[in-house]
């Protein structure tokens, strides 16, 4: 009998002795990146910004009223900044402990709600449930993707978000009962979808998943017992959910003029293909993805197709009969929504690791039944082959955030031509150190035209304003300035439709008035240099910059 009892246990121990060993693996991986320094918005959302270090305890209530960061209102992203700051200072291991924490916070409700999932969708198959959560919670723990959001202090909102999302939806699940839904777990959701939304704004995609479930719920109640009122809970997530997106669009500073074309389709269809590959891909991760520069863009237009049509046709699967698929395929096309551009937003990549930190869930889940199709020995094997391939990644990846030149020297490797971290490498590192050679050579590989010819011209008129001290004569780095200026006043037409280019634009507008402005500093007193500056900066209308500029002309 005691025999009989310690299998007993084994058995039931055996699955969390698997998610342990992927939690090892992931918090070793993350912790190499412990003693890392601020990286690139780091800067902006935490050490700079003397805003949210101002605030006193009495305050903390202002973060719910007005923007604390200048591009989005997240009050629980900036309260647990907030807390980080007052606590340890400016140090960034404890930021990052900070993410790990919440990361892990993040396993017990991946695997409760798998398994509450899983029993749902395969009520025959019920005592697989532990084996099956225990399979998605260790691939989700390892899979590389979510590197960016832990390692990185800046991606905080996904994580963050990331547990009030699993929270919802475990609540969400929790609340089913055989004669409709229990108000108090349904109320916890919304409370939790909330979180999750002053989190980060694109929780809001989440809302449709609880919101599909509380509806297939109700399909289950018999017909005579069927109460209408049920349906006011999945409203009431979706109007919850409309609302806050109201508010958050109001007061984001990045949104980009909407684009009517064809362009507009591709670019959706593309940003899902990529976030369909990087969810299931062991490749590399990087920083900054070319999605409209890479070769294989009509192969992830198809693959975006493919697997909206599979959404779609999953809807009407599920409709008929619970399939457990399906439920994670159009939890997976749902929750990557908010990030194709529906709305569009400027970013300096249209694909990021990030994107994917809650929908590697359905993903994951997705993986594993279709895998649980497969007899014992084949599913291990292929299951175990997932998770050394994508651990491997999650190891090599927090390496890269040893500052922001080397996750910018990463990109370069892999997409040599590709404008942005071209453009990261000569302003930020190469021109600063004077390595005018190099950062010619680097600007005229760049494989856009319109992103070569104005890198092309900066790296000029940097080397001009370099021998200006020597000659004492401003007039070649104005002439290179001038010419410079006719690319800025208007964006590329691909900026129109490509977000990631028009980011590429801002920041050169912004080297360009930053170049004016260091000339005007070297010639105070040269009325010309002043002037020109002047008509230049109104030409970018860089109206603040030209007004300032102005004020001590004669």
């Amino acid at each position: 009998m005691n025999l009989q009892l310690l299998l007993v246990r084994m058995r039931q121990v055996a699955p969390l002795a698997l998610v342990l060993g992927g939690i090892t693996v992931a918090v070793a991986a993350y912790l190499q990146a412990l003693d890392y320094p601020f990286v690139n918005d780091d800067t902006v959302y935490v050490v700079e910004n003397t805003k949210l270090a101002g605030l006193h305890l009495a305050g903390l209530w202002r973060l719910f009223t007005e923007p604390y960061n200048p591009y989005e209102f997240l009050p629980l992203r900036d309260l647990s900044y907030w807390f980080d700051i007052t606590l340890f200072g400016l140090t960034p291991s404890a930021f990052r402990v900070h993410n790990v924490l919440l990361y892990l916070l993040c396993l017990p409700l991946v695997n409760g709600t798998t398994m509450a999932v899983w029993r749902y969708f395969r009520p025959a198959d019920a005592a697989s449930a532990p084996w099956a959560a225990a399979a998605v919670t260790a691939l989700f723990v390892v899979h590389p993707s979510h590197a960016e959001a832990v390692v990185w202090i800046s991606g905080r909102k996904d994580v963050l978000s990331t547990m009030f999302s699993l929270l919802a939806l475990w609540f969400a699940v929790k609340a089913k009962r055989e004669q409709g839904l229990s108000h108090s777990y349904a109320t916890a959701a919304l409370v939790a979808l909330l979180a999750a939304m002053l989190s980060k704004a694109t929780a809001v995609a989440v809302a449709p998943v609880i919101a599909m479930l509380w509806m297939l719920f109700w399909r289950d109640i018999p017909i005579p017992d069927r109460h209408r009122s049920v349906l006011l809970w999945p409203l009431a997530s979706l109007v919850l959910a409309a609302c806050i997106a109201l508010i958050f669009s109001a007061n984001s500073t990045v949104k980009a003029s909407v684009y009517f074309g064809v362009e507009v389709i591709t670019r959706a269809l593309a940003v899902l293909g990529w976030l369909v590959r990087l969810a299931v891909s062991p490749e590399s991760r990087h920083f900054i993805y070319p999605v409209f520069d890479d070769p294989y863009l009509p192969v992830m237009v198809t693959l975006g197709v493919a697997i909206l049509l599979a959404a779609i046709a999953s809807v009407v699967v599920i409709l008929r009969k619970r399939s457990l698929e399906g439920f994670a395929l159009i939890a997976f096309v749902l929750l990557c929504m908010p990030y194709t551009q529906l709305i569009p937003y400027v970013t300096p990549s249209l694909v990021s690791d990030r994107f994917l930190t809650l929908a590697v869930w359905p993903a994951v889940l997705l993986i594993v039944a279709l895998s649980w199709r497969l007899k014992a020995v084949p599913r291990t094997a292929l299951l175990l082959v997932i998770a050394l391939l994508w651990g491997f990644q999650t190891v090599e990846r927090p390496r890269d955030w040893r500052s922001y030149e080397a996750l910018v020297d990463t990109d370069l490797r892999a997409y040599p031509g590709h404008y942005l971290p071209a453009f990261q490498k000569i302003m930020s590192y190469q021109l600063p150190k004077g390595r005018f050679r190099e950062a010619g050579e680097m600007a005229g590989n760049i494989t856009v035209p319109e992103a070569r010819d104005i890198m092309t011209k900066l790296v000029e008129v940097a080397i001009d304003l370099r021998d200006v001290s020597r000659t004492g004569d401003p007039r070649d780095a104005m002439t290179h300035l001038q010419n410079l200026e006719p690319l800025l006043k208007q964006p590329p037409v691909q900026a129109k439709w490509d977000p990631a280019m028009l980011h590429f634009w801002k920041e050169s507008q912004d080297s360009f008035v930053l170049e004016w402005q260091g000339l005007v500093k070297s010639f105070p007193d040269d009325a010309s240099v002043r002037y020109n500056a002047r008509l230049a900066l109104v030409s970018v209308l860089n109206y603040g910059n030209a007004a300032t500029q102005s004020q001590s002309l004669p």
